[in-house]
C-alpha cells in the first residue's frame, strides 16, 4: 500500500493516539506503521514513555495535545473488565465534551467481529462510523481513513441504528370516521324509513363515541362488562318476591309478642306462648308457599323448653319468636313451621319430621338447665343424611334475642331462591 497523498508545508502531520488492549501489541503495530506510510504521526505506550516518566501525566498530556484518538477495540477489550486503555477511553471521552460535535476526534478500529450494539464501550464510541480492520492487516478501509484523515476531510456522519429509525418514526392516525347521512324518506316506505331512522341513530351513536377519547371509552367498556357481569350472576338465582301485605302484618304479630314476652312477667301466659306463634305463623308459611309456588327447603320446629318451668318456655317463645320472624323476612316461601317441639333435642327426630315435610334442613332448639343457669341450644342438620351443619350453645342470663336470631338465620344453609 503506497501513502500518495499529497503533504503540504503549511499542514502539519496529524498526530493519532493509539490505545489498546496488551495482548494486541502485535495488531497495534501494524496499524502504527500503516498510519505513519500516510504521514500521521502514531503515538503509543511503547514508543514515547521512558523509564522515570510519570505515566499517568504523560498519558493525560498525550491525549489532551493530539489530533485524533483511536480505541482498538477487540475480544481482548471485551474480555477485560479492568485495564489501563479504559481510563484512556475514558480521557477521551471526556475531551469530546469541550469539542462541537461535528469535530473530528475518536476513529475507532476494530480487530475482529466484535459487534458494536453490544461492545463494552463508552456511548460516545457508538456515536461514530467503526473501522473494521481485522488482525490489524492493512485493506483498502484503513487506506481510505488515512486518507480521508490526512487531508482534513470530516468523517461521515454518524450512523443512526435501526432502533432509533423505529423510535423516531411517526404512526400515521386511522381515518377519521364521519357520521351517516341521514335517511331520505320515501313516498309509502313509512315503515322502512322508520327502520332506517332507527340504524342512522344507533351508527350516529356509535361515530360519536369512537370520536371519544381513548381512555374514556375504556372505562365505558369497563362499566358494560360489570353490568354484563351483574346481571349474567342475578339470572342464575330465582326471582324474589316481595312480601305480601299479610305477611308483613303477621310479621309484625310475631315481634310484638317477642317483645311481650321478654319485657312479661307473667309465668302462666308464657306457659301458653308457643301456642299463638305457631297460630301467627302457620299461616304466614303457607301463604308464602302457595305465593312463590315452591316446596319449602327448610322446616322450623319451635323450640322447647320444660313444661313446668315457665321462665323456660318464656325465653324459648321469646328467641324462636325473633328467629322466626327474621327467617320469614329474609327466606320467605321457603321456610315451613313444624306444630309441636320436639320433646327432646334429638337429631333423628328433627330428621324424620323433615322427610316428612320433604325439607332440605331442619332447625330446631331448646332450653335447658336450672332456673339460675338456663342455656338455649339450636341446630342445624342435614336431612340427607342426618349430619348437623351447627350448633350452638347460649346462656340465657344477659341473652339478646335478636342478636341470637341473626346468627343463626345467617347459618341456615342458601335454600333455593337464595
Amino acid at each position: 500500500m503506497s501513502a500518495d497523498v499529497p503533504q503540504t508545508a503549511d499542514r502539519p502531520c496529524p498526530t493519532v493516539f493509539l490505545s489498546y488492549a496488551k495482548e494486541d501489541r502485535a495488531a497495534v503495530q501494524r496499524i502504527r506503521d500503516t498510519l505513519a506510510r500516510f504521514g500521521l504521526e502514531a503515538w503509543y505506550d511503547e514508543s514515547d514513555l521512558l523509564g522515570g516518566d510519570a505515566w499517568d501525566q504523560k498519558i493525560r498530556r498525550q491525549i489532551r495535545d493530539c489530533d485524533l484518538f483511536m480505541p482498538v477495540i477487540s475480544a481482548n477489550t471485551e474480555a477485560r473488565r479492568e485495564g489501563y486503555f479504559r481510563r484512556e477511553w475514558r480521557f477521551a471521552v471526556e475531551r469530546t465534551l469541550d469539542m462541537t460535535d461535528d469535530t473530528v476526534f475518536l476513529v475507532p478500529v476494530v480487530l475482529d467481529d466484535t459487534a458494536e450494539a453490544h461492545a463494552r464501550v463508552p456511548d460516545k464510541f457508538r456515536a461514530v462510523q467503526w473501522t473494521r480492520l481485522p488482525g490489524g492487516q492493512p485493506n483498502a478501509a484503513l487506506e481510505a481513513l488515512c486518507r480521508r484523515l490526512v487531508s482534513g476531510e470530516a468523517e461521515a456522519p454518524p450512523v443512526q441504528r435501526p432502533e432509533t429509525r423505529t423510535r423516531t418514526r411517526h404512526r400515521v392516525p386511522p381515518p377519521r370516521r364521519e357520521f351517516p347521512v341521514f335517511p331520505r324518506e320515501e313516498p309509502g316506505q313509512r315503515a322502512r324509513f322508520s327502520a332506517q331512522v332507527v340504524l342512522w341513530t344507533l351508527q350516529s351513536i356509535w361515530v360519536g363515541f369512537q370520536r371519544f377519547p381513548k381512555w374514556v371509552r375504556v372505562i365505558v367498556y369497563f362499566w358494560i362488562a360489570v353490568l354484563v357481569l351483574q346481571w349474567s350472576t342475578a339470572s342464575q338465582h330465582h326471582e324474589t318476591r316481595p312480601l305480601s301485605s299479610a305477611q308483613v302484618k303477621n310479621i309484625a304479630q310475631l315481634e310484638r309478642l317477642a317483645l311481650a314476652l321478654k319485657n312479661g312477667s307473667s309465668t302462666a301466659s308464657a306457659a301458653k306462648a308457643a301456642k299463638p306463634i305457631a297460630k301467627i305463623a302457620n299461616p304466614a308459611a303457607a301463604a308464602a308457599s302457595v305465593a312463590t309456588n315452591a316446596r319449602p327447603s327448610a322446616l322450623v320446629i319451635p323450640f322447647s323448653a320444660p313444661p313446668d318451668d315457665g321462665h323456660a318456655q318464656k325465653l324459648a317463645a321469646t328467641v324462636f319468636a325473633k328467629v322466626y320472624g327474621r327467617l320469614i323476612a329474609t327466606r320467605h316461601g321457603h321456610i315451613a313451621l313444624s306444630a309441636a317441639p320436639l320433646p327432646t333435642l334429638h337429631a333423628t327426630a328433627a330428621e324424620a319430621r323433615g322427610r316428612a315435610e320433604h325439607s332440605n334442613y331442619v332447625l330446631y332448639g331448646g332450653v335447658r338447665g336450672r332456673p339460675s343457669k338456663l342455656i338455649l341450644t339450636i341446630r342445624i342438620i342435614s336431612v340427607a343424611n342426618g349430619s348437623v351443619l351447627w350448633s350452638k350453645e347460649y346462656p340465657m342470663a344477659g341473652a339478646n334475642p335478636a342478636q341470637i336470631a341473626s346468627e343463626t338465620v345467617a347459618k341456615l344453609p342458601k335454600l333455593h331462591s337464595d
